[in-house]
């Protein structure tokens, strides 16, 4: 097997998963222009381009010849990159971007050698024997170029991408992007049984038969489900699948298994890894609840966020109107408790200065009996023995003078205290009339804000009561003409002819006398319009007469 071969590039399933996306999502604007739905455009259109893109990209069914020319220009046109959820490379596409196994051959005409790499099978055949005479894994041997014959198989586990284009049980289109990965377990088995002939990539048939498989598992069993349930729950489609491709690898026929039943490879893992549903509108109905219930819930929160908002902007206002009346009071009662210690400080500065006059008073009493003494003395000392009589007189005068001084000064210090005791019994009672007029403003103060309070309460009930009567009475309205309608759509035909009978008088006296009447016929002969015309002006002369005649009889009568 020559080295320099390379395999084919194909496009892995997850990239043909995305450009079918991408072209949904692209298509489903126009076909709302064009008048066609997107489960129409799903079930006419999205086959052809289905078969197109699988068949160019694993290289099976080449395209068709002649494409629809919107389509064709659908293609030419440029596709948004929506590759961020494919940002990573998955191991199929790391598995295609691979070298193709490299096998060395050492030597030269029928003395070479094969060199095998490690990690994969070989195979050795010989011209003349029934059994290969090499098998195994990473065994290298002797070659003849004339006799023998090789194949080399890798031994890693293998990936295959599998786009299946499904539909459901309401019969709606769904993309499902599944990973199958197998393994060779008997390589004896698997040479007999399976196809490596490519020498480019001996597995690439087996991955076809693989997917194809896989592909039919996935349609039959998503046809029996619903679109919920593949959106939902993806475990009956892997559990399906991984039962029929383990019966068809392994040979596993009603829980039997025979040594050379199955092909010699085993399933390692079976994986749904995307779910997409062709139809964008199907997509946006599917979401529709979910982001309908999440507006419906957005909106009651906002609503309850305004209500405690509203709540406590009263409660607030109430709180500061409350505060506002407390701080009032309390001003009140500090200006009165200041006006109270100002008053008691007059009536202690008037105290002391009429007791600092009173010693005074005392004093210049005392200086005056004393310069009286004096001169007294000092008459007394020229007439000593001749004035005893009279000084003693005196002294008893000067004696009892001091007495009522005393007993005055004694008087007004009892009418100072008496008169301090009923300014302060004064103060008292201004003092506590204050008192009660803070406590009557501050009772008329909250009986002012529950007043007010239930005032809004009354206006926000009877605003309420109002918005539900008014509502009533439009539902008694509408309620009214839709029965007057239903009554006048039960009038019957005989019921409206006698209507017209009973007002054919009146029309016809209030109708002026027809002195000519002329027919103009234009065209064809048969004209309804002047027959009808001719009918109505006869009609009409026909019961003024009747009616004339009837009017003279009662006359006559």
């Amino acid at each position: 097997m020559s080295s320099s071969k390379r395999p084919k590039r194909k496009a892995a399933a997850a990239e043909v998963f995305r450009q079918q996306n991408v072209m949904n999502l692209q298509e489903a604007p126009e076909e709302k222009l064009a008048g066609i739905s997107t489960s129409e455009m799903a079930d006419d259109e999205m086959p052809i381009q289905q078969q197109a893109q699988i068949g160019s990209a694993f290289g099976g069914m080449p395209p068709p010849a002649q494409m629809p020319e919107r389509q064709a220009k659908r293609r030419a046109e440029p596709k948004p990159d929506i590759a961020a959820s494919f940002a990573v490379k998955t191991s199929e596409e790391l598995q295609l971007e691979k070298e193709p196994i490299q096998v060395r051959e050492t030597g030269v005409l029928f003395w070479k050698r094969i060199i095998v790499p490690p990690n994969a099978y070989v195979v050795h055949t010989r011209a003349g024997r029934k059994e290969p005479v090499t098998l195994g894994l990473g065994l290298s041997f002797r070659y003849n170029p004339r006799t023998d014959a090789y194949l080399v198989v890798p031994a890693a586990m293998q990936t295959i991408g599998v786009v299946s284009n499904c539909i459901s049980q309401e019969k709606q289109g769904i993309n499902v992007l599944a990973y199958v990965q197998w393994q060779i377990s008997d390589f004896s088995i698997a040479y007999r049984k399976l196809d490596f002939s490519d020498a480019a990539d001996p597995l690439g048939i087996v991955n076809a038969q693989l997917r194809e498989q896989a592909d039919a598992a996935i349609k039959d069993k998503i046809a029996t489900m619903s679109v919920e349930d593949v959106l939902t729950d993806k475990a009956p489609v892997i559990e399906e699948l991984t039962r029929r491709l383990i019966e068809v690898t392994e040979g596993r026929v009603r829980g039997s298994k025979s040594a050379e039943a199955g092909l010699g490879i085993t399933i390692v893992t079976v994986q749904i890894k995307e779910a997409f549903v062709s139809s964008r509108n199907l997509w946006e109905n599917l979401q529709a609840p979910y982001r309908h219930d999440q507006e419906r819930i957005a909106k009651i929160s906002y609503l309850d966020m305004e209500e405690e908002i509203r709540t406590k902007q009263l409660a607030t206002r109430q709180i500061t109107e409350t505060s506002e009346a407390e701080t009032q009071v309390q001003i009140e009662r500090v200006r009165q408790e200041k006006q109270t210690e100002a008053l008691q400080l007059r009536l202690t500065e008037d105290e002391k200065r009429k007791q600092r006059q009173q010693e005074n008073q005392t004093q210049q009493l005392q200086r005056e009996q004393e310069m009286k003494l004096t001169q007294a003395n000092a008459q007394a000392a020229t007439q000593a023995q001749l004035d005893a009589l009279a000084r003693q007189q005196q002294i008893e005068a000067m004696e009892a003078e001091r007495a009522l001084v005393e007993q005055q000064s004694q008087i007004e210090q009892q009418r100072l205290v008496h008169e301090a005791q009923l300014k302060r019994a004064e103060f008292e009672h201004q003092q506590l009339l204050l008192q009660q007029e803070n406590t009557q403003k501050a009772a008329e103060l909250e009986n002012d804000i529950a007043l007010k309070l239930r005032e809004s309460q009354a206006y926000i009930e009877r605003e309420t009561l109002l918005q539900q009567l008014q509502h009533q009475q439009a539902q008694q309205a509408a309620e009214i003409k839709r029965l007057q309608q239903e009554i006048r759509n039960l009038i019957s035909d005989e019921a409206l002819l006698k209507e017209w009978i009973t007002v054919l008088p009146q029309l016809a006296e209030s109708m002026p006398d027809i002195e000519e009447m002329r027919v103009l016929q234009m065209g064809d002969s048969n004209n309804h319009l002047a027959t009808f015309l001719a009918q109505q002006g006869s009609l009409f002369n026909t019961l003024r007469q009747f009616l004339g005649n009837g009017k003279a009889e009662d006359s006559q009568e």
